[in-house]
């Protein structure tokens, strides 16, 4: 693992795009944009694993299954995935075969453009829920002359405005992913154990680094705590408190592995009362202490 000098209390992730920058071939604008075809050198993540940057893989042979935060997946050529800054990734199986192309972009390049894609299409929280999708015939031809055109930007490197050019193409691509990234319309009416479900998750999501009490929840949704854990248990097959140790433990296991902060600082983000109540809490749910996952 490699970790960069910090101040103290900074979070340092991994910085995976200077990696791929080194290993494989590939056009870039500095570190900020990295085009790359080569996925053999890349470094696989076998635990979760948090990036500061955004990432757009499009797969056109092979397979894959892993995570994203707590989706699971398992695509099939062709697809594309697409993750935010600050997401947890977890590779569990990419297949010899795997290739396509991919894009890193720095969290300060993607601030540039997302801002107006949150307020013109509301992108980010549409992929946030649903980070990846089955690509069309006509969606595959689409993509590959969006990097075909992105190789001809990134190569007029005495242009100077090669890098507006970049965002605004970025930007094109945005506005014509969101349809396939959109999450269906219910057209018959969802049960309310279902609709009950989808708002837990999305409040545990929301305040999981604060709030670890199943009474918070039920408070917030107007229900009684025993209720709603009998919801959640018998629609999900886990329990509502195994929901929020869910979210909490992949983000210490991410910030354990991808970020040079120590255990304390990692307690202080979660918002734990202390080091040793973090450590115990952590091993109740995986078995080890903090100290032994990062180490293993």
């Amino acid at each position: 693992m490699y970790f960069c000098s910090v101040m103290e209390k900074k979070i340092t992730p991994l910085t995976w795009q200077i990696d791929v920058k080194n290993r494989v071939k590939s056009q870039h604008i500095g570190s900020d944009f990295i085009l790359f075809d080569d996925f053999s050198a890349l470094p696989m993540f076998e635990y979760p694993f948090k990036l500061d940057m955004l990432i757009i893989l499009l797969c056109t042979k092979g397979s894959v299954r892993g995570r994203i935060g707590m989706h699971s997946y398992y695509l099939s050529a062709p697809f594309a995935i697409i993750v935010r800054p600050n997401q947890v990734l977890h590779h569990e199986y990419i297949s010899p075969d795997f290739a396509g192309h991919g894009i890193v972009v720095s969290q300060s390049f993607a601030s540039e453009i997302l801002p107006h894609l949150n307020k013109e299409i509301l992108i980010a929280s549409t992929i946030r829920e649903k980070p990846y999708a089955q690509l069309s015939k006509e969606a595959l031809v689409f993509i590959r002359k969006y990097f075909k055109m992105l190789k001809v930007f990134l190569n007029m490197t005495d242009n100077p405005y090669r890098i507006e050019m970049v965002k605004h193409l970025t930007m094109v691509f945005y506005y014509w992913a969101r349809p396939y990234f959109q999450i269906p319309v219910q057209t018959a009416k969802q049960p309310r154990q279902a609709l009950l479900v989808e708002e837990f998750v999305s409040l545990v999501q929301e305040n999981y680094r604060r709030e670890r009490d199943t009474v918070f929840y039920a408070d917030k949704l107007c229900l009684t705590p025993k209720y709603l854990s009998q919801v959640i248990k018998s629609t999900t097959g886990k329990s509502a408190a195994g929901w929020i140790d869910g979210f909490v433990v992949l983000e210490a296991k991410a910030l354990l592995k991808s970020t040079n902060m120590t255990i304390q600082q990692i307690s202080d983000e979660l918002n734990f009362p202390s080091q040793s109540f973090f450590g115990k809490y952590f091993k109740r749910c995986e078995g080890l202490s903090p100290k032994a996952y990062r180490s293993k």
